[in-house]
């Protein structure tokens, strides 16, 4: 085999540098591009801010640009860098610390939707092809004091370009930065560092997380004598927007079977986050959006949990990415992995599964119920694959994970029909109650957050909150009373047309579930239940 070229080990820090700056940052080029130069002229002002990014990139190599360690350490900052700027350009992403957690907690069947062909060869071409050139490469090695002496001589050369490129660039660089906060979640390889540094962090060991009991003085009013069951399903949808919900005037009707059923729609609602690992324990603790934290969820009961202690029997049947540890302390079944034929192939399960375990968990019913089901729905980017061939009814549609090689009305098809199945296996959910006469049955869905279609060069969802598109943050509501739930809860039909009309957010689902389920507990926050003051009692 050919002998790589000799060279010093500068010189290759410079060589990647350069390469990490020209091909792993196209997607934060192109938010520096569009920045206010603050007065200098715009070739000036992008100099600045390209050397400020070199240096950047520079300080993170240099502290492992030693023997043994540079070229596995420059192998490493290259594939993920490489693999990072794919979904940045390619989705319009972000990395941060909820970006890294969504990845290493994926599963496999989840993962290996995102595989394609244009996926290995951007990375390949920009991660593996200048990791085999650097390890093919012979360093030439000097003694240890004078290598030192040469990363000091290229650090003082960081220090020396960084304050030329700030004095130049003066307070327009400044500002920019400031407030281009989104800029920190795209330069390639620092978001990696700098989520990576923070999902450790917050993972690292600590204190032995011990539950906190929440809402043990939970109880319930005795039913009334010959009352039948409630049943409460809660639906947690995945990836669902507003702006694509028939019911919140979407231009399609992609809900056409709930648009014939006397369901209550709550048009503005808000999401707690823009992923799933966030939106979903968000939504049933009584943290609130501001307070929330991971540890912080885990650290206290939820809402499952209060409505237990109130006698309530809690179920959660899952076809997703799992509970994140809501449901584990009450009855829990995955399903995602189910290998029945009628809903199940080889790469995802259908929701319809849901509903037939929801039938089977009712014929066991004799008391009062809370039953969730935790639905695939519209996650992407493979819409394509959440609905059975039936419900492709709008057409082209992108059969490809690979969203950008399909033109926007592709994409908006297939997610559109993923919708469609949505409404169709919320509608099922509904007929299911409604014709179970031993039951008084209620249905609440619930989108955990929305999703980009392409809008402004984004798609999927997961952007940082501060500045997400609404569209990953409007989200749909949709509320199912049968007369008697309704009647039994003393519930007026009008005031929930009228408290639907008002803005809501996943801050309320943990007082709108005790409510629902009538729980009285010292941790019920009855001006957060939307359906407070349409009951009998509040008025």
């Amino acid at each position: 085999m050919m002998r790589g070229p000799l060279m010093r080990a500068n010189t290759v820090l410079l060589l990647c540098t350069a390469w990490l700056l020209a091909f792993a940052n196209f997607s934060a080029w192109k938010l520096l591009a569009g920045l206010d130069p603050g007065g200098l002229p715009h070739w000036l002002f992008l100099l600045c801010l390209g050397v400020l990014l070199a240096m950047t990139i520079l300080v993170l190599l240099l502290p492992l640009s030693f023997k043994w360690a540079i070229k596995p350490w420059l192998v490493i900052v290259l594939l993920c860098a490489a693999a990072a700027a794919f979904f940045m350009d390619d989705f319009g992403a972000v990395v941060d610390r909820h970006t890294l957690r969504s990845v290493f907690e994926t599963n496999a069947r989840e993962a290996g939707e995102w595989v394609s062909w244009r996926m290995a060869w951007k990375i390949g071409a920009a991660g593996v092809l200048p990791a085999l050139l650097v390890l093919w490469t012979r360093i030439d090695w000097q003694p240890f004091p004078r290598e030192l002496w040469s990363r000091a001589k290229l650090a003082l050369v960081v220090i020396v370009a960084s304050a030329v490129a700030i004095g130049i660039g003066g307070r327009g660089v400044a500002s920019s930065l400031r407030n281009q906060r989104e800029l920190g979640h795209v330069i390639n390889p620092m978001a990696i560092a700098s989520g990576l540094y923070a999902y450790v962090d917050n993972a690292r060991p600590q204190a032995p997380i011990v539950v906190q009991p929440l809402g043990r003085d939970a109880t319930r009013a005795a039913a009334p004598a010959g009352a039948k069951p409630q049943v409460l399903v809660f639906i947690a949808g995945e990836s669902v927007r507003a702006a694509s919900w028939g019911l919140s005037g979407y231009a399609r009707q992609t809900t056409p079977q709930l648009a014939r059923l006397p369901v209550t729609n709550f048009a503005d609602m808000r999401s707690c986050g823009t992923d799933t690992a966030v939106s979903l324990p968000c939504m049933f603790s009584n943290l609130g959006r501001k307070d929330f934290s991971e540890r912080a969820a885990l650290a206290r009961e939820n809402a499952l949990d209060v409505l237990a202690h109130a006698g309530v029997d809690v179920a959660w049947f899952d076809n997703n990415t799992g509970d994140k540890g809501i449901a584990k302390r009450v009855h829990e079944t995955e399903l995602q992995n189910s290998t029945d034929p009628q809903w199940c192939g080889a790469r995802n399960c259908f929701d319809g599964i849901l509903v037939d375990a929801l039938k089977k968990t009712l014929a066991e019913t004799h008391g009062d119920r809370v039953i969730v089901l935790h639905v695939k729905g519209s996650h992407g980017p493979a819409y394509y694959q959440r609905y059975p061939a039936e419900f492709e009814q709008f057409k082209p549609v992108c059969r490809s994970n690979q969203l950008q090689t399909c033109t926007p009305e592709q994409i908006r098809n297939a997610y559109d029909n993923s919708v469609l199945y949505t409404d169709s296996i919320i509608a099922s959910v509904i007929a299911t109650l409604r014709d179970d006469h031993a039951i008084d049955g209620a249905v609440l869905f619930v989108s955990d957050h929305g999703e980009s279609l392409g809008e402004n060069g984004l798609y999927l969802h997961g952007a940082p909150y501060a500045f997400a598109p609404d569209v990953q943050t409007r989200i749909p509501m949709t509320l199912w009373l049968s007369d008697g739930f309704r009647q039994r809860n003393g519930i007026d039909a009008a005031c929930v047309t009228r408290q639907a009309a008002q803005p809501w957010s996943h801050d309320n689902i943990f007082d709108f579930l005790l409510g629902m389920m009538q729980v009285r507990s010292s941790v019920q926050r009855p001006q957060l239940d939307p359906l407070h003051a349409c009951r009998a009692q509040s008025r």
